[in-house]
């Protein structure tokens, strides 16, 4: 049997918002008094004084250092590794996901990618219903590869303020919930995305994924700006339709869109692959050489990290939110679903806990030399609570997966559906913070602590 040992866990991300004097409603980001937006605490332990695998004891600061008898607070220390010791195990399972998790998301996000530019290019080329239904086919498929990468915010996709190494490329590729269809309407009449390279350094929200799934799923007729938007004041938008070239705009910003989109996916996969300083030796050397990960338990509570986005990016803000279990005044509440055009939302969720599931188990498929969380719960001799927590995963999914019709039909029609999606992934999240934190000495995030939901 694989050897695992114990691990620290914290939370996970911000999402920074872009506005602008014309935008639409974009589903509003819940504080981390136990909604959505959430920030990690690097290095934080789970209440009380917990042994490290470095041997020193560490304390439920908000620093995340450590209280050791005598002396004031300090810094972590690097791992010294001397065999097969505890940060030698947790180094073997932070290489292995890496390799088995992160890098294959990354690897296929690349080739959806290209395959979207393949596609885009062609509907450019041709505006008709044809080639926008390729385009289209081609955009689900890259936008389940990165609802996978969306729980994997680990280094560089995390964010800058809250993650280790993170330098929000996550933003680059989706900036959900920083939406603005507004902007992109008022981008379609100033044609700035015909220069892809100055295209590049507009807002995140009018050049991402959600951006152009609001390009390849337009409303029927008109735009979503207010009458008082200067598109509409002036009549530029009106001048636009009357020329008979609306579709093929969009088509050629959709083009755009994709080539930066393959150009920011190649550039976040080879940072995890090339060169001397590829971030999958920095997760799996953490504490062994590591530049950003002083110790194996800094590198693990990376990892924990990202977990968490299923506890409080897809059950609270996907599912619950607009489901009218929690933050919404109404009994339901559908202009919070996350694909407002596309309509998506059921895909998203299940791709979520199709990456949770990856991490939970190691791998995508359930390869046996592939460690996980489930054999450190085995392990630490909680096989009763790592057999419930894999059948409960399993079970979200299933759940998910059998949803029929779109979240915001059901949301019309019978609402309980999506109700019950939030319930099974619940039962998943409610073991994660707490038995599976309380077993492995995690910490809990400050995000989800006193969150009762």
């Amino acid at each position: 049997m694989k050897r695992l040992v114990c691990l620290v866990a914290g939370l996970l991300m911000v999402m920074p918002g872009c506005s602008s004097d014309d935008e639409d409603s974009s589903p509003s980001v819940p504080d981390a008094s136990g909604d959505a937006v959430v920030s990690s605490d690097s290095g934080g332990t789970s209440d009380g004084a917990v042994a490290t695998d470095t041997g020193s004891t560490q304390s439920d600061t908000a620093t995340g250092t450590s209280d050791v008898a005598g002396s004031d607070t300090q810094e972590p220390t690097p791992d010294t590794p001397t065999g097969d010791t505890p940060a030698d195990v947790h180094r073997a399972l932070l290489a292995s996901l890496a390799d088995q998790v992160i890098i294959k998301t990354y690897n296929d996000f690349v080739d959806a990618t290209e395959a979207l530019v393949t596609a885009t290019a062609a509907y450019a080329a041709s505006p008709e219903a044809s080639g926008q239904e390729e385009a289209r086919a081609a955009y689900h498929a890259a936008m389940d590869i990165w609802q996978r990468a969306e729980v994997l915010q680990v280094g560089p996709a995390g964010s800058m303020t809250s993650a280790l190494g993170g330098q929000d490329l996550r933003d680059e590729i989706y900036s959900w919930p920083s939406v603005n269809s507004c902007r992109v309407d008022q981008e379609i009449v100033e044609q700035v995305y015909t220069d892809v390279a100055e295209f590049g350094e507009e807002l995140t929200n009018v050049r991402g994924l959600d951006a152009l799934e609001y390009l390849l799923f337009p409303p029927e007729s008109g735009n979503v700006c207010k009458a008082s938007s200067s598109i509409n004041k002036n009549g530029s938008w009106d001048e636009v339709v009357q020329s008979g070239g609306l579709e093929a705009r969009r088509a050629a910003y959709a083009a755009t869109l994709a080539t930066l989109l393959a150009g920011e996916a190649k550039g976040l996969r080879d940072l995890w692959t090339q060169g001397a300083g590829k971030f999958s030796d920095e997760l799996g050397k953490a504490g062994a050489g590591s530049e950003t990960y002083p110790t194996a338990q800094d590198g693990l509570n990376a990892v924990s990290d990202a977990m968490f986005y299923v506890e409080k990016i897809t059950k609270d803000m996907k599912l619950a939110m607009p489901a009218g279990v929690s933050g919404c005044e109404e009994d339901t509440c559908p202009d919070d679903l996350e694909s407002q055009h596309g309509k998506r939302s059921a895909q998203n969720v299940e791709q979520n806990l199709i990456a949770l599931q990856a991490l939970f188990l190691g791998s995508y498929d359930g390869a046996a030399e592939a460690p996980g969380f489930d054999e450190l719960l085995s392990d630490m001799g909680a096989e009763a609570l790592a057999q419930d927590m894999t059948d409960k995963i399993a079970a979200a999914i299933e759940v998910a997966a059998n949803v029929s019709g779109t979240y915001a039909d059901l949301l019309a029609s019978d609402a309980q559906k999506v109700v019950d999606v939030h319930a099974a992934v619940k039962a998943f999240t409610d073991l994660l913070k707490t038995e599976f934190v309380s077993t492995l000495d995690l910490a809990l995030p400050k995000s989800a602590a006193g969150d009762n939901d």
